[in-house]
């Protein structure tokens, strides 16, 4: 019977992934097309690093002085994903918000129709 399959090995092979699925590169900001969008919010209190974090991803620069963010920072940041299938343009729009207390209730308007939120903290504290 060729039909027969041991089902160890089945098992085994279907839960292997290759490293090479999937690849990524980096587009300019100013790339204007784009096959997906998500909204992206970083939330957390004030002085946690989130415009560090926002900088770093997007624009791949750190900052050591500290300043505070009024109100919301936004990056655009365009990533092409690669398979071996096809190749998608993926657009994410980064709010970085405020950490202080005054700006709560400004803060959760931008929760509203967000993909991923990305909450940044202290262990320090």
């Amino acid at each position: 019977m060729t039909e027969s399959i041991d089902k160890s090995s089945q098992k085994e092979s279907n839960n292997k992934k290759s490293d090479n699925d999937y690849d990524y590169e980096i587009l300019d900001e100013d790339y204007s097309e784009y096959d997906l969008a998500f909204k992206l919010i970083v939330i957390g209190n004030a002085g946690v690093g989130k415009s560090c974090l926002s900088l770093r991803a997007t624009k791949n620069f750190f900052n050591n002085d500290y300043s505070s963010t009024i109100g919301f920072e936004y990056f655009k940041f365009n990533v092409k994903l690669k398979s071996k299938e096809d190749d998608n343009i993926i657009r994410l729009h980064i709010w970085d918000t405020c950490g202080q207390e005054i700006y709560r209730s400004l803060v959760s308007n931008y929760y509203k129709n967000s993909s991923l939120a990305i909450l940044v903290y202290s262990i320090d504290e």
